[in-house]
């Protein structure tokens, strides 16, 4: 059976062919990196699904240093930070994000005075305010987000990594117990 085009799991060699990646080539082909092991997935999965939460721009090369760092499965990692904020799920997840974010510093009465709320948003599409003017109030809306993105990608992260280690242990049960039964 073969997969869609968009599940495609680049192998080793069409990744190390790559010509950007130049000078680099010997840090990837380490073998940690490509075998299928359960700690390795279940690493490489946590740090894709951590790093995938955080708002900025750049998490392959973060995920890929990481990666190489703590010898996690490449492929799961890079493709983990599409599973949390992917096209239906990021709005959400950063509303989330925001919203945990401002609970938290609340808490520690850390919260910013200036806030951003639908109604500015509201009014800035509707032209009645200019961008400029609404700076403070997205830089504080930016940094909660982050606060918030940084609890609940460690949290997702835990849990993945929990359950990946989890789920390969009842996995390999089963096949060993189903093997057993079909022995006898």
């Amino acid at each position: 059976m073969r997969l869609p085009a968009f599940l495609h799991l680049p192998s080793r060699e069409e990744i190390l062919r790559k010509r950007p990646l130049g000078r680099f080539t010997h840090y990837l082909a380490a073998s940690p990196n490509w075998h299928l092991h359960r700690r390795n997935v279940a690493r490489g999965a946590a740090i894709g699904v951590f790093i995938g939460s955080l708002p900025y721009f750049g998490h392959v090369a973060t995920i890929l240093l990481i990666c190489l760092w703590r010898r996690a499965y490449i492929p799961i990692a890079v493709i983990m930070p599409f599973v949390v904020t992917g096209p239906f799920t990021i709005v959400p997840f950063f509303y989330f994000a925001y919203q945990t974010g401002y609970w938290l510093l609340r808490q520690f009465h850390l919260a910013p005075e200036l806030t951003i709320h639908y109604a500015d948003i509201h009014r800035l599409f509707q032209g009645k305010v200019q961008l400029l003017r609404m700076g403070d109030r997205l830089w504080h809306a930016y940094w909660i987000t982050w606060v918030g993105s940084v609890l609940l990608g460690a949290i997702l992260a835990t849990l993945t990594y929990t359950a990946i280690l989890l789920g390969w242990r009842i996995w390999v049960n089963w096949r060993l117990h189903r093997r057993h039964q079909l022995r006898s």
